[in-house]
C-alpha cells in the first residue's frame, strides 16, 4: 500500500539542489538521492554503511568520520561519492542517510504502518519525505526550523519521541538518527526473496516543506521546557556561587568521589552520575557533552571502549538536562553543596566564610 500524496502547499526556499550537468548519466540511487535530498533540504547527509554477517554480527562504517567527529556530506560531495556507495552495494552493504542541519529539525518516524502514515497526514503532519523501508513499512522525515535557544536539542529529541510513540517505533529516540537509503537495497534477512534478492527502499513521496503541525508542537514544547526551568530556578536553594571550572577536570573529580564511595559495576550509570552532578554545578550541555565524549573511554578498559562516543555523550547529556534529571536532582538536592565542594573545595569553603 503506497501512501496518497501529501498537500505540499507549506513548500519552502531554502538551497537549491545541487547543479547536474547531465542527470541522464546519473544512476538510480543518485538520481533518487537528488529528488530526496531536495525535499529534505539538509545542509549535509551522514552516510552510514552495514554490513551483516552470516553468523548475524553488524559492522558499521560511518563514511565520513574523522578522528572520532563526523559532519556528514554535502549534496555536490554526496554525489561525487555516489560510484563508492554503489561498489558498498555490491558488497551487501545496508547504506542509511542521517541529515543534519545547523537551523532546522529532520525528525524521523521509523517502522510506519500505511494505516499510520495515513493516520499521520490526518491528523496534520505533513512529511517532506515518505521512504517504503521495506515492503508496507515506511520511514517518514519532518523538517521544521530550529528556534535557536537553549532547549533546541530537547525540543527535536522529546518531538521524535512523541510522534514515534504515536505513529511509528516506540523504542526510538533522538531527533538524529538514520534511515533507510532510497533506492539500496534493504538486506535484511527476513526480506530476502525466493530468488536470493532483496527489495530496494523506495522513495514513495518528495516534496520541499516545512510541517507546520510539528512547528507548532515544537513551540508547545519549549514552553513546557520554559516553564520547569523557570520552577527549578525558584525552587533552587540558596547556594554560593561557584563558576564551574575545565569540564573534563570536573568529571575526573566526581569520577574518582564516586569510585571512594562505590563498587563500580555500570559505568553508564556512573556516568549518568556524573553528568546531573555537573548540571547541577552550573555546567551547560555542551560541557556535559563534551566531557562524557572525552573522558568516558579512560575509565573503560577493554572492548568496553569500542562505541559511538558522541552518540554516547548525547543520550547521557540528554538524560541530565531533561526530565530524569529534572527528577532526579530533586530527589538529592541535599547533595549540592556537596557536590560544589568536590570540584572546588577551596573556593567553596571561601565563598561560605565570606558569608558568615
Amino acid at each position: 500500500m503506497i501512501p496518497p500524496a501529501i498537500n505540499a502547499e507549506e513548500k519552502d526556499r531554502h538551497t537549491p539542489p545541487p547543479a547536474i550537468s547531465s542527470q541522464s548519466a546519473l544512476s538510480p540511487q543518485a538520481t533518487a538521492f537528488l529528488e530526496y535530498a531536495k525535499a529534505v533540504n539538509a545542509d549535509r547527509y551522514r552516510v552510514t554503511a552495514i554490513k551483516i554477517t552470516d553468523n548475524g554480527e553488524r559492522k558499521v562504517m560511518i563514511l565520513d568520520k574523522k578522528n572520532g567527529q563526523s559532519r556528514g556530506f554535502t549534496p555536490e560531495e554526496m554525489l561525487a561519492r555516489m560510484p563508492e556507495l554503489l561498489k558498498l552495494l555490491k558488497r551487501g552493504e545496508n547504506i542509511y542517510y542521517t541529515p543534519l542541519s545547523d537551523d532546522r529539525h529532520h525528525i524521523l518516524i521509523d517502522d510506519v504502518s500505511p494505516q499510520n502514515v495515513v493516520r499521520l497526514q490526518k491528523d496534520g503532519y505533513k512529511p517532506a519525505a515518505v521512504i517504503e523501508s521495506s515492503p508496507n513499512n515506511f520511514q517518514c522525515i519532518l523538517t521544521i526550523p530550529r528556534f535557536g535557544g537553549e532547549f533546541d536539542r530537547q525540543i527535536g529529541n522529546q518531538l521524535s519521541l512523541m510522534l514515534n510513540r504515536i505513529y511509528g517505533d516506540p523504542k526510538l529516540s533522538g531527533a538524529i538518527h538514520p534511515h533507510r537509503a532510497p533506492g539500496f537495497e534493504n538486506r535484511k534477512q527476513k526480506h530476502r526473496r525466493p530468488d536470493g534478492t532483496f527489495p530496494q527502499a523506495l522513495l514513495r513521496f518528495a516534496v520541499k516543506l516545512e510541517c507546520r503541525k510539528a512547528l507548532i508542537e515544537a513551540r508547545k514544547i519549549e514552553q513546557s521546557l520554559e516553564k520547569q526551568a523557570a520552577e527549578r530556578k525558584r525552587q533552587r536553594p540558596p547556594l554560593a556561587i561557584v563558576n564551574p571550572g575545565n569540564p573534563q577536570q570536573a568529571y575526573f573529580a566526581h569520577y574518582e568521589n564516586i569510585r571512594s564511595h562505590l563498587t563500580i559495576e555500570d559505568f553508564s550509570r556512573v556516568d549518568a552520575m556524573i553528568a546531573l552532578r555537573m548540571r547541577a554545578n552550573g555546567h551547560s550541555p555542551q560541557a556535559v557533552l563534551d566531557a562524557t565524549r572525552d573522558c568516558a573511554p579512560a575509565i573503560r578498559e577493554g572492548s568496553a571502549k569500542r562505541r559511538n562516543w558522541s552518540t554516547y555523550a548525547e543520550r547521557t547529556m540528554n538524560y541530565a538536562f531533561g526530565y530524569g534529571g529534572d527528577r532526579d536532582l530533586a530527589r538529592y538536592g541535599k547533595y549540592l553543596q556537596k557536590w560544589r565542594i568536590i570540584e572546588n573545595p577551596d573556593r567553596v569553603q571561601a565563598s561560605s566564610r565570606a558569608r558568615l
